[in-house]
C-alpha cells in the first residue's frame, strides 16, 4: 500500500508461511501417529501422492490468505489487524479441506481429519507468533538502522500535510521519514524534481486542495515515469468513506450515496456477539466490580454507580451506567462549554490534548480508574440490554447532540459502543471531525471481524496508554 521497501517484507512473510504450513502438517501427522491421545495407526510411509496432497494443501491456503488481504501491506503492517483474519483464514481452509476429504480416499493428510484440524491449529499459533512478534521486531530493527525507511514528501495546505504525518507517524513511528512539506503556493514541477532528487524521495503524497490541475497531472506523470509511488488526497474524501455504487443515466455516469438497505443478518450477528460477550466478561470481572464498589465509597460520599443520560442509536436517549469517578452534584457547565468550543472550533488545549486536562471534579480513586478505563466496564449492562454495544461511536450528551452539523447525526445510526476506531486511533489526539470520519467509516464498513479488530486493538491502548496501531 505504501512502501515499496514492504514487499521485501512481503516475500519474506509468504515464504515464512509456507514453511509454517509445511512444519505443521508433517508434525500433525507425526503427532497422529505416535500420540497415545489417537487410536493407533497402521505403518505409514510416505510417498510422492502424499508430496502432491501437501503441496496441493499449501497452495491452496496460500490463496486464501491472499484473498482475505493478509499478503497486503495494509493488513501485514499492521500487527492486531492480522488476528482475526489469520482466525478467519484458518476457519476457511479447515471445513473447505475437511469437506474434500470426503471426495478423496487413502491419504492420510485428509482420510484422519485429525491431522487437518491438529496442523491449521498449530500452523495459526505459529502465524500470529511470528507476525505479530518475531517479524515486527526483527523489521522495526532494521527500519531503526535506517534500513529500508521511506523518505515521504507531502504537497499541499499546511494543516493537512501535518495531520496526514501525525497519521503516518501512528501507522508506523519507524518506517517514514517525512521530509518538509511543500506548500500550495511553492508547488512548482521543477521545485519537485528538485526535492526528489536532493532527498532521495520514494513517495509524494498530494493533497487536491489548494494545488492547480496542471500541476497534479504533471506531478502524477513525473512520478510514473520515475517509479514513484503517488498518492491523491481527493476533496472528496469526506464522502468516499461511505460506501457508494456507480451507475449511468443516458450514458451520463452518477455516483449513488443513498443509504444502503439494512443488513439484517449482520445486525443479528452483531447483537449475538454483544450478548454473549457482554455476559462473559461481566461474569468474569465481577470480583473487580466489588473491589471498585468499595473503593468508590471508602474515597467519596455519594452512590457507586453514575447513571448518565446519553443519546443512543437513531437519537433514542438512555441511561448509560458508569463507576463514579467524580464527586457527587458537581457542576457540568465547565464540560458543556468545553464540548461546544471543540465541535464548533475544533479547538483543544495547550498540550494538544481533545479532552480536559486536571478536571477538578475528578475524585482520587476517579484519577485511577479512569486512567485505566475501569470506570467504563458497567456499560456491559448498557450492552446486555441493548442499549448499546461492544464496538461502536461513543454515545454522546444531549448538548453535544444539539450542536452537530448534519452529517455528525451519522454517527447516531447504530448503537453506540464501548469501544470504538476513534479509541484506538489515537484517543484524545485526534480533532472532532475526525472522530465523527472514523466513526461514520465504521458505520458503514462494519463486519464481525472489524469488531474482532477494534477490541483486540483496545487492550494495547488500554494497558499501555499507546495507539492500536
Amino acid at each position: 500500500m505504501i512502501a515499496k521497501t514492504s514487499k521485501y517484507e512481503k516475500t519474506v512473510i509468504v515464504f515464512t508461511d509456507i514453511l509454517i504450513f509445511i512444519i505443521s502438517y508433517l508434525f500433525a501427522l507425526w503427532f497422529r501417529m505416535h500420540s497415545h491421545l489417537f487410536p493407533p495407526a497402521g505403518d505409514f510411509a510416505f510417498s510422492w501422492k502424499h508430496t502432491i496432497t501437501l503441496l496441493g494443501v499449501v497452495v491452496f491456503q496460500i490463496y486464501v490468505f491472499n484473498q482475505n488481504g493478509l499478503y497486503k501491506e495494509k493488513n501485514f503492517l499492521r500487527r492486531i489487524r492480522q488476528i482475526p483474519i489469520l482466525i478467519k483464514s484458518s476457519i476457511i481452509t479447515v471445513f473447505f479441506v475437511l469437506f474434500f476429504s470426503y471426495l478423496t480416499q487413502g491419504n492420510p493428510f485428509l482420510e484422519r481429519r485429525s491431522v487437518v484440524v491438529i496442523a491449521v491449529t498449530v500452523q495459526t499459533l505459529l502465524l500470529i507468533f511470528f507476525r505479530i512478534f518475531v517479524f515486527r521486531r526483527i523489521f522495526h530493527s532494521l527500519l531503526r538502522k535506517g534500513i529500508g525507511k521511506e523518505n515521504v514528501l507531502l504537497i499541499g495546505d499546511d494543516v493537512k500535510t501535518e495531520r496526514l504525518k501525525n497519521a503516518l507517524c501512528d501507522f508506523d513511528r519507524f518506517r517514514f521519514n517525512v521530509v518538509p512539506p511543500l506548500g500550495c503556493n511553492d508547488a512548482h514541477i521543477n521545485t519537485l524534481k528538485e526535492i526528489v532528487e536532493k532527498r532521495e524521495i520514494n513517495t509524494v503524497f498530494l493533497i487536491e486542495e489548494g494545488l492547480s490541475k496542471d500541476f497534479i497531472m504533471n506531478a502524477i506523470a513525473y512520478a510514473k515515469n520515475n517509479n514513484l509511488q503517488i498518492f491523491l488526497l481527493s476533496n472528496m474524501f469526506d464522502l468516499a468513506i461511505s460506501k457508494i455504487d456507480v451507475t449511468t443515466f443516458e450514458g451520463i455516469p452518477v455516483i449513488d450515496l443513498s443509504l444502503p438497505s439494512t443488513r439484517t443478518l449482520h445486525s443479528f450477528s452483531k447483537r449475538i456477539f454483544d450478548i454473549a460477550g457482554s455476559l462473559a466478561l461481566i461474569l468474569f470481572l465481577s470480583p473487580m466490580f466489588i473491589l471498585i464498589s468499595a473503593l468508590i465509597k471508602l474515597d467519596s460520599k455519594g452512590p457507586v454507580f453514575f447513571r448518565q443520560e446519553r443519546v443512543g442509536k437513531n437519537g433514542k436517549k438512555f441511561k448509560m451506567l458508569k463507576f463514579r469517578s467524580m464527586y457527587a452534584d458537581n457542576d457540568d457547565s465547565k464540560h458543556k462549554e468545553y464540548v461546544t468550543k471543540l465541535i464548533k472550533e475544533g479547538s483543544k488545549d495547550s498540550s494538544g490534548v481533545y479532552k480536559i486536562v486536571d478536571d477538578p471534579r475528578i475524585t482520587r480513586v476517579g484519577k485511577f480508574i479512569r486512567k485505566w478505563s475501569l470506570d467504563e466496564f458497567p456499560q456491559l449492562e448498557n450492552v446486555f440490554l441493548g442499549k448499546m454495544s461492544l464496538v461502536g461511536p461513543r454515545p454522546p450528551l444531549q448538548y453535544e447532540v444539539e450542536n452537530y452539523d448534519e452529517w455528525h447525526k451519522r454517527r447516531l445510526s447504530v448503537n453506540p459502543g464501548m469501544t470504538g476506531l476513534w479509541q484506538v486511533s489515537g484517543r484524545n489526539q485526534i480533532g472532532f471531525e475526525d472522530m465523527v470520519l472514523l466513526d461514520i467509516y465504521y458505520v458503514e464498513n462494519w463486519t464481525i471481524w472489524l469488531d474482532l479488530q477494534i477490541l483486540l486493538k483496545t487492550i494495547p491502548v488500554v494497558l499501555f496508554k499507546r495507539d492500536g496501531s
